[in-house]
């Protein structure tokens, strides 16, 4: 009898058995994502010192033994929400540099647009709406960075995806400079934090006013200026 059928025979790998197992897999991956949503809301408004084990459990309407069943503990919670923020914000990123390529043509090519700063909007447009500007993403990652600062033996999972993150703005905007015939003039690290910086200003503005302020104000008219100014027309273009 083959190996297959032995196993059948036995009952280890029925097709019954097979969907259990999905569901009990499925059943705890939920229950995960719960527990991580909660966490994400608890860390926003009481900080990741502040935010408890047992407030995240009351947050997502579980017990301590779904917590620990699923994390070692508040740590190891800590990086897999890290990790999930970043994928997501990434995933956001690479949305946004299709959108560009679908708008703009996939030959790239300079546009003929003599204003460099009308030309430079159509990367920024694109790139903010790439980036999230919702008050609970603002907030956990102001305090995700806060705690690798406070923390510094718990951050390199942070620095980590941090570093992952701006390399890929950096690619973002590289390529974006490249669809529009131009290339940079400043070390596009440098320029990557300094639309970091401008981006998140504009957003924390905007939530310090209050609604109906737009979070991307200040970032549109600052970072096609910026942009422009940080680079110039491909010398093969």
């Amino acid at each position: 009898m083959a190996e297959g059928d032995r196993s059948l025979e036995d009952g280890v790998g029925a097709p019954d058995d097979v969907a259990r197992e999905r569901g009990r897999s499925a059943r705890r991956e939920a229950t995960r994502q719960r527990v991580l949503d909660a966490a994400r809301e608890v860390f926003a408004e009481r900080g990741v010192i502040g935010g408890t084990v047992e407030d995240i459990c009351d947050r997502a309407g579980f017990t301590r033994g779904a917590f620990y069943s699923n994390f070692a503990d508040k740590d190891d919670l800590l990086r897999a929400l890290i990790d999930r923020e970043h994928t997501r914000l990434v995933a956001h990123l690479d949305a946004g540099f299709a959108l560009l390529q679908g708008f703009l043509g996939a030959e790239g090519g300079d546009p003929g647009d003599a204003d460099a700063r009308a030309t430079m909007a159509e990367v920024v447009d694109r790139l903010l709406r790439a980036v999230p500007d919702d008050r609970h993403f603002l907030l956990i990652q102001t305090e995700l960075e806060i705690h690798a600062i406070r923390v510094p033996d718990t951050s390199r999972a942070f620095l980590e995806a941090d570093a992952t993150f701006r390399a890929r703005i950096a690619e973002f905007l590289e390529r974006g400079l490249r669809l529009l015939g131009r290339e940079p003039v400043a070390d596009v690290g440098d320029v990557t934090e300094a639309v970091i910086a401008i981006v998140d200003r504009s957003t924390r503005r905007a939530l310090l006013a209050g609604p109906p302020t737009d979070p991307d104000a200040l970032a549109r008219v600052m970072l096609p200026i910026l942009i422009a100014a940080a680079s110039r027309p491909r010398a093969d273009g």
